[in-house]
């Protein structure tokens, strides 16, 4: 299952990307595929050809993982409705 990710980097703007699979507790680093900034620009200080970004997590403050619109789920009071 891929993964829509947005990582906090210690002293840096977040990055947005695709995982394909969540980190495993004794991983040291993620690939993050297509990084961008938030906004859907490139990063200006990557070449743009790069298509994977490997980020060792000294440099990760946080991940979020952001679900597509097709898999948002709605919570309602009687438990969760997925759209």
């Amino acid at each position: 299952m891929k993964y829509n990710v947005i990582v906090h980097l210690a002293n840096g703007e977040p990055i947005e990307g695709d995982l394909e699979e969540l980190p495993q507790p004794q991983a040291n680093f993620i690939a993050v595929k297509n990084p961008h900034r938030r906004s859907n620009r490139e990063l200006d200080w990557l070449d743009h050809r790069t298509n994977t970004l490997l980020i060792a997590f000294s440099h990760i403050v946080s991940i979020e993982v952001v679900l597509a619109r097709s898999e948002q789920e709605l919570v309602t009071k009687y438990g969760v409705d997925v759209r």
